[in-house]
């Protein structure tokens, strides 16, 4: 028996085609965290995706990082003792990703890290954390693309290090014919447009900083759609800034997948501080202005793909970073698209694991 462990939304999105290829190996056993458990950020993913429910949900829910952390682990720990999998595979760099891998590990259970060696300057950042331990830990670091893998080969000599490519290809490729129209989505939205997600504590937990973000969208020459996750929600009423429209920018509830995609594929840039979107806006041909100071996926940038924007020089800079960006990929960009693989890390990863001893 194989354990798949995850429990936030882009982790239920991977899961949902790793699932299927380690179904190959024999019996899955599925655990949820509960890490996210907004209607749009969990359960409508698994209606989206034909996801089977999890074998069990660990119901984490919010908590300070600690307690969340430790919540997961006595919880995994548990779970994992009972079901006493042959292998225990984790996604990403959350609390449930540590929790779950520092559960595992005690057990002596063999971890596979699925998206292992990426890597960002701030040392202290709660991702980076997760991802330095889990990559300490794991027995198996299956890695998105090349400066992962070299990086994870120099760290851990004693591990095994396998280029899978990234699984959320997988799943954008096999969901990319069926995308809805995004007027169907947001009503009354004609191109050209913006297409904007905030969600990290870099923002949400210093309103003066999230203000100056929302207020350069909404002075930008093109609309900008808003989709706002629970905890950005708060931050915004708090800034009394939640009206749904604000200037040329609309606020609307957070999206599901599918229709995330489909709003990032019909802009004419997508602005987020989100890891996930930074990857689909690359895949699907869209430009993208991260608000954030790096990116663990500095390929997107090299490419031209991505511009960086500090979230505290956002007042200055953000309205000319989506100006050129959209100004230099006018139409549907055409950069090299495989440097995270071509959509087929789900069965790397099945292969690799199916080699371990």
């Amino acid at each position: 028996m194989i354990a798949l462990c995850y429990g936030t939304r882009p982790q239920v999105i991977k899961a949902s085609v790793l699932r299927r290829a380690l179904a190959t190996l024999g019996p899955v056993y599925a655990i949820d965290t509960g890490q996210h458990y907004d209607y749009a950020l969990n359960a409508l993913l698994y209606e989206q995706l034909g996801v089977a429910p999890p074998d069990l949900f660990l119901e984490a829910g919010s908590a300070s990082h600690a307690e969340q952390t430790a919540t997961i682990l006595t919880r995994a720990e548990a779970a994992l003792s009972r079901v006493r999998p042959r292998v225990v595979v984790v996604i990403g760099d959350t609390n449930s990703t540590l929790g779950v891998a520092l559960a595992a590990a005690k057990l002596r259970l063999p971890v596979v890290h699925v998206e292992a060696g990426l890597r960002a300057t701030d040392r202290l950042m709660a991702e980076e954390i997760n991802r330095r331990m889990v990559d300490a830990i794991a027995t198996l670091l299956c890695t998105p693309c090349e400066a992962a893998t070299l990086r994870m080969r120099a760290e851990h000599p004693d591990a095994t290090v396998v280029e899978s490519g990234d699984v959320a290809r997988d799943v954008l490729e096999s969901v990319r014919a069926r995308l809805p129209a995004p007027a169907s989505i947001v009503p009354g939205l004609a191109s050209p447009y913006l297409f904007t997600t905030l969600h990290r504590a870099e923002l949400t937990d210093v309103p003066a900083r999230l203000g100056e973000v929302v207020r350069a969208l909404a002075a930008l020459d093109l609309p900008a759609v808003l989709a706002v996750h629970p905890r950005t929600r708060a931050a915004l009423a708090a800034l009394g800034l939640d009206a749904e429209q604000q200037g040329g920018l609309r606020l609307v509830p957070a999206v599901g997948y599918l229709e995330s995609l489909a709003l990032a594929r019909g802009a004419a840039a997508v602005v987020t501080d989100s890891g996930g979107l930074q990857r689909e806006a690359y895949w699907l041909g869209t430009p993208c202005v991260t608000v954030r100071g790096e990116t663990e996926w500095e390929e997107t940038v090299a490419l031209g793909a991505n511009v960086l924007v500090s979230p505290g020089d956002a007042s200055a800079r953000l309205a000319e970073a989506v100006r050129a960006q959209v100004a230099r990929w006018r139409g549907p960009a055409r950069w090299k698209a495989a440097v995270y693989g071509e959509g087929h890390a789900a069965e790397k990863v099945t292969s690799a694991i199916a080699a371990m001893p």
